[in-house]
């Protein structure tokens, strides 16, 4: 694993499989609070995949295995990244070839 991050709030519900790659400035949020309320749940990233710098992946989402999310991308809470595909943009949608930023 190569993890350039100290954002992750709940390590414990953090999940990085091997050879996963956490670039710098990512946030890997286990938390959030609605209503005053704070829901936990875990962040999965399979083996080989990537979060790309200055991410965030919000609870409950998970990446692929063998799986990117391009820079300055929001994996939404819930999302899950099917393995071997590549993702971008806030919120992300699919990235069809470099360099495209495609909106949702």
């Amino acid at each position: 694993v190569w993890c350039e991050s100290y954002w992750l709030p709940e390590a414990d519900l953090v999940t990085l499989g091997d050879g996963a790659t956490v670039e710098r400035g990512c946030v890997v949020q286990t938390h959030l609070f609605h209503d005053r309320i704070m829901a936990m749940d875990t962040v999965t990233l399979g083996a080989g995949a990537t979060l790309g710098p200055q991410c965030v992946a919000l609870p409950a989402s998970g990446i692929g295995d063998g799986a990117t999310v391009g820079p300055a991308s929001l994996v939404m809470r819930g999302d899950v990244v099917p393995p071997s595909t590549r993702w971008q943009g806030n919120p992300i949608s699919a990235w069809t070839s470099p360099g495209d930023w495609s909106p949702r």
